[in-house]
């Protein structure tokens, strides 16, 4: 028996560290059909991943990837909404880094990466030409980071883009739930105020938008 035990741990140990099968853009794993819905939970993972192409412009890992997972999927139209969902039965992961490239993986679409090292993360885009195929590229900060995640998708984006503004014309007169909304996470799109201390463009900013009530007045 003991003779055998050895090869036994030596497969395991193989079978353990394996890379995962969408470790190079060319084996990037189709999730057009996630499209509206989420992958089981932490079905994914950048453990054993390695470094492929590039880093996305917003990241933080010293200008090259770390251990980054590739997916693709073909939009269905003009918008996406990708989100990395961790913590719990979602995934190990944290410190999530996410990107999203046109077809040949190097040219930028959108980026997003972690605030807090637990946070989910999102992106969206509002110029993708149906039809297309677009990739995803999801890594950490650091290999330490690496973990399980879920992978969730959507054909409109959130609150993030002027596009998707939530409607809170049922608000007026009233308050939301406490704490409902967070800039944490947000994402630049188009104008600061002018009066915002901000420089020249926004930083985090959210959407929202409202039907104006009949007395014409709103506080």
């Amino acid at each position: 028996m003991r003779y055998l035990l050895v090869p036994i741990l030596v497969v395991m140990g193989i079978v353990a560290y394996a890379q995962p099968a969408n470790n190079n853009f060319a084996g990037a794993i189709d999730v057009t059909g996630l499209i509206g819905t989420c992958s089981s939970d932490a079905l994914y993972t950048t453990v054993a991943a390695t470094a492929d192409l590039n880093a996305g412009s917003c990241w933080n890992t010293g200008g090259a990837p770390v251990r980054n997972v590739w997916f693709r999927f073909v939009a269905p139209g003009g918008q996406v909404n990708i989100t990395v969902d961790v913590g719990g039965s979602k995934g190990t992961q944290q410190r999530t880094q996410l990107a999203l490239w046109q077809s040949d993986g190097t040219t930028p679409v959108a980026c997003n990466r972690y605030v807090f090292n637990g946070d989910d993360v999102s992106l969206g885009s509002v110029s993708l030409s149906m039809g297309d195929t677009y990739y995803i590229s999801v890594d950490v900060q650091s290999a330490g980071y690496a973990g399980t995640f879920t992978l969730c998708m959507s054909s409109v984006v959130d609150y993030d883009y002027y596009e998707g503004a939530i409607d809170v014309t049922g608000l007026i007169n009233s308050c939301s739930a406490d704490a409902a909304y967070t800039t944490v996470g947000g994402t630049t799109d188009k104008n600061a105020a002018s009066c915002w201390n901000t420089g020249a463009t926004p930083l985090y900013n959210r959407w929202f938008k409202f039907t104006a009530p009949a007395s014409g007045r709103i506080n």
